[in-house]
């Protein structure tokens, strides 16, 4: 009798045990879908769930596509690839009247041969545009958080216009020098250059010359460019001393990482 019992619970234990047990009637999940098979239309259907989002999504990115003709003939520094996200730290500046009547004036002297054109995005670099995979890019913005969340606000004064060319040598470009807040950038950029280590990435300029970027044109036309800094320098003075003074200045606050297509702003204390 005892072993009867026994044969019995044991029956009963392999009818109902199962690891694909799902909410519902315990049923084995086998015997389910081979009814399905048999007849689809009868019975309470057991169906796979979805796979979540966040597995199938997991090493998926949204696609960066480089289209030349967007950039005004402007070079890359290095192709792109899938997977690279072209990434920079950088103080950002909105254009003032002062700054707009200075690139009026410089349109006017400069030659249309040179096809100067006007800079759509007006910052101060903190790093060198450098390469990041997708899933660095979180990552690496929170450590950039996390280093310069003590640091303090600061003011940017500007001094003179300058010519700068690029390390490729494919872009010119003309800068307004900064006159004070240098010690204040050169920490910024060593907190900078730490994260960037972390990802075995090339840091900023042993002497960086901090200037506020207005203009550029294709190719090395440094020479070319400083012949005309005499005037454009005597009418930068004149707007400095006809404009209000915070029109030449920056009261920096925060900084933005420029990733891909992707904007980060990194708060300052």
């Amino acid at each position: 009798m005892a072993s009867k019992n026994s044969l019995s619970l044991l029956h009963e234990y392999g009818g109902d045990s199962s690891e694909d047990e799902v909410s519902g009637p315990r049923v084995s999940t086998k015997r389910t879908f081979r009814e399905d098979e048999e007849n689809p239309h009868s019975g309470p259907q057991f169906k796979r769930l979805p796979v979540p989002s966040i597995c199938s999504n997991a090493s998926k990115e949204p696609e960066c596509i480089d289209d030349p003709s967007l950039h005004d003939g402007r070079v890359r520094s290095f192709p792109h690839e899938r997977g690279n996200w072209a990434t920079f730290v950088y103080i950002p500046f909105e254009a003032t009247t002062g700054v707009t009547d200075l690139l009026a004036f410089i349109q006017e002297i400069v030659p249309e041969n040179l096809d100067l054109k006007i800079s759509d995005n007006f910052h101060i670099s903190l790093t060198k545009t450098v390469v990041l995979k997708y899933h660095w890019i979180t990552p690496f913005v929170q450590g950039v958080k996390e280093n310069i969340k003590l640091f303090r606000k600061f003011f940017i004064l500007f001094d003179s216009i300058q010519v700068y060319c690029n390390e490729e040598r494919t872009r010119t470009f003309l800068g307004i020098q900064i006159k004070s807040g240098h010690d204040s950038l050169i920490k910024l950029v060593q907190l900078l250059d730490r994260c960037l280590l972390e990802y075995g990435l090339p840091v900023f300029y042993k002497d960086p010359s901090f200037h506020l970027s207005i203009a550029w044109c294709v190719g090395d036309k440094k020479e070319t460019l400083q012949t005309y800094l005499p005037k454009i320098n005597q009418k930068f003075s004149e707007l400095m001393q006809s404009h209000p003074q915070e029109e030449f200045y920056i009261y920096v606050n925060s900084l933005l990482c420029k990733s891909g297509n992707k904007y980060f702003q990194l708060m300052l204390n």
